[in-house]
C-alpha cells in the first residue's frame, strides 16, 4: 500500500510504538519473572526440587509460547491483527494473575504454561502488525526499536524484584497489570493490509484517510484466502521456512538457556548472594538496549541478513568467553562476557523480528511469523531444562558453551540459506 510504503513517521506512528511497546515490555515481564521466581520458591518446602524439575518450570510458559504462536498467528489471519492481540494479552494477563495463587509445584507449572498460550500469541501478531503500518525506509529500524521495549520490561522486572525481595507471589501479580492497557489496544485500528486481503476494502480506505489523510482507492482481491495450511507454509516457502525455523530455534535456545538460569549462573560463578545476582541482571539488561538500537542501525545500513547472522555469531563468542572464564573467579570478566552475551543476543532478536515480517505476504504473514514463534518456543522450552540437567552432571560453564554453540549454529543457518530484504515493500 503506496500510502503506508511511502508516509512519513508521525503522530500515529510515535502512539502505535508507545501501546505496542509497552504491550512488549510487559510480554518481557511476564517470561522472565520466573528468572526471579526460582531461586525464591525453592526456599519454600512446598516448592523445592531438584535443578531439573525447576528448569521444567522456567520452561513451562515457553511450551505454551510454542502452541500459542502458531494458533494466534494463525488466528490473526482469521479475523485481525487487533482482535487476536486483544485475546492473547487478556490470557497472559489473568493467567499471571492465577499464577501468583499457586500453592504447589505442579500447579505452577501448569498456570505458566496457559501464560505461555498468551504470550506466544501476542508476539507474532504484535510484530506484524506492527510491520504492516510502518515506511518502507525505516520498517526493519523501528520494529527492532519496538523490540527494545524488551529490554526495559527486562530492567522494570529486575527492578520490581529487588524492591520485593522475597515476595514471588507479588512479582507474578505485577505481570498482570498488563490487562490495564487492553483499552487502548482495541481502540487501535485494523490493519489496512488486512482489511484490504478479505475484501473490505472501503474500511481499508477509511482508516487510510484518517490515519494519513490520503483519500487512496484500493482494488478489490481477486482472491480472498480463507485457510493457511503448515503445509502450505512449507510447500511454497519452504526455503525461508527451514532457515527461519533453524534460526528462531537457536536465537530462543541460546536466550532463554541463558536468562532463565543467569541469576543462577552469577551466583554461581561470582560467589555471591541470588539477592546480588539480581542487581547484576539489571547490568546485563541495560546492555540491551544499545544491542537493540545497533541492529536497528545496522539493519538499514548494511541488511537484516548480515546484521542478523552477525550478532548471533558474536553472542555465540561471548558464550563461549563465559565459559573460559566461570571457574576463574574473575569477576571482571564474567560480568563482561555476559554483557556482550546480552548486548549481542538481544540485538539478533531485534533483527529477527525486523526480518520475518518481510519474507511473507501478507495473506500468510501472521502464520508464517506464528510458525517461527513456534520454533523458538521448542528451542527456549528445552534449553532451561538442558541447562539445568548440565548443571546437575557438569558445571555452569559448561551449560553456557551449549548454549553458545546453539547460537553460533543459527549465525551459519541465516548467513548461508538467507536472503535480504532491505528496501522492500511488503507484499
Amino acid at each position: 500500500m503506496e500510502a503506508i510504503d511511502k508516509a512519513k513517521f508521525g503522530r500515529f506512528h510515535y502512539l502505535l510504538l508507545g501501546i505496542l511497546g509497552t504491550v512488549w515490555a510487559f510480554i518481557a515481564i511476564n517470561t522472565l519473572s520466573v528468572s526471579f521466581v526460582i531461586p525464591l520458591i525453592s526456599k519454600e518446602p512446598a516448592f523445592q526440587a531438584s535443578l531439573s524439575k525447576l528448569g521444567a518450570m522456567g520452561s513451562a510458559a515457553l511450551w505454551g509460547m510454542l502452541v500459542g504462536a502458531w494458533s494466534f498467528g494463525t488466528l490473526s489471519d482469521y479475523l485481525g491483527r487487533k482482535k487476536a492481540l486483544g485475546l492473547a494479552i487478556s490470557l497472559f494477563g489473568l493467567g499471571s494473575i492465577a499464577s501468583s495463587f499457586a500453592g504447589t509445584l505442579d500447579q505452577l507449572i501448569g498456570l505458566r504454561f496457559i501464560v505461555g498460550l498468551g504470550l506466544g500469541g501476542a508476539l507474532p501478531v504484535a510484530s506484524s502488525y506492527f510491520a504492516e503500518f510502518m515506511p518502507t525506509k525505516i520498517r526493519g529500524a523501528m520494529i527492532s526499536v519496538l523490540e527494545s521495549f524488551w529490554a526495559i520490561g527486562t530492567i522494570i522486572i529486575g527492578i520490581v524484584a529487588i524492591i520485593l525481595k522475597a515476595s514471588w507471589r507479588s512479582i507474578l501479580l505485577f505481570g498482570g497489570s498488563v490487562l490495564a492497557l487492553l483499552p487502548l489496544v482495541l481502540w487501535l485500528p485494523e490493519s489496512p493490509r488486512f482489511l484490504a486481503l478479505k475484501g473490505k476494502t472501503r474500511d481499508a480506505e477509511k482508516i487510510l484517510e484518517r490515519i494519513f489523510g490520503v483519500k487512496a482507492k484500493l482494488e478489490q482481491p481477486q482472491k480472498i484466502r480463507t485457510k493457511v495450511t503448515v503445509l502450505e507454509l512449507w510447500q511454497r516457502y519452504g526455503k525461508i521456512t527451514l532457515m527461519l525455523s533453524i534460526a528462531w530455534f537457536s536465537i530462543a535456545f541460546a536466550y532463554y538457556g541463558f536468562f532463565v538460569w543467569l541469576p543462577k549462573f552469577l551466583a554461581a560463578t561470582l560467589k555471591i548472594t541470588v539477592f546480588k545476582s539480581f542487581q547484576y541482571f539489571i547490568i546485563t539488561a541495560i546492555a540491551q538496549l544499545p544491542g537493540y538500537w545497533s541492529a536497528a542501525y545496522l539493519l538499514e545500513k548494511i541488511g537484516r541478513r548480515k546484521t542478523l547472522s552477525g550478532y548471533l555469531l558474536l553472542s555465540g563468542l561471548a558464550g563461549v568467553m563465559f565459559y573460559n572464564y566461570a571457574s576463574s573467579g574473575n569477576v571482571s570478566m564474567i560480568l563482561t562476557s555476559a554483557v556482550l552475551f546480552s548486548f549481542f543476543n538481544l540485538g539478533a532478536w531485534g533483527a529477527i523480528y525486523a526480518y520475518t515480517p518481510e519474507l511473507y505476504p501478507t495473506e500468510v504473514r501472521g502464520s508464517g511469523a506464528g510458525w517461527a514463534g513456534a520454533m523458538a518456543r521448542i528451542g527456549g522450552g528445552l534449553a532451561p531444562i538442558l541447562a539445568g540437567r548440565i548443571m546437575e552432571t557438569s558445571t555452569v560453564g559448561v551449560a553456557v558453551l551449549a548454549i553458545a554453540i546453539v547460537s553460533i549454529i543459527g549465525a551459519f543457518d541465516v548467513f548461508i540459506l538467507g536472503e535480504e530484504t532491505k528496501g522492500i515493500k511488503l507484499a
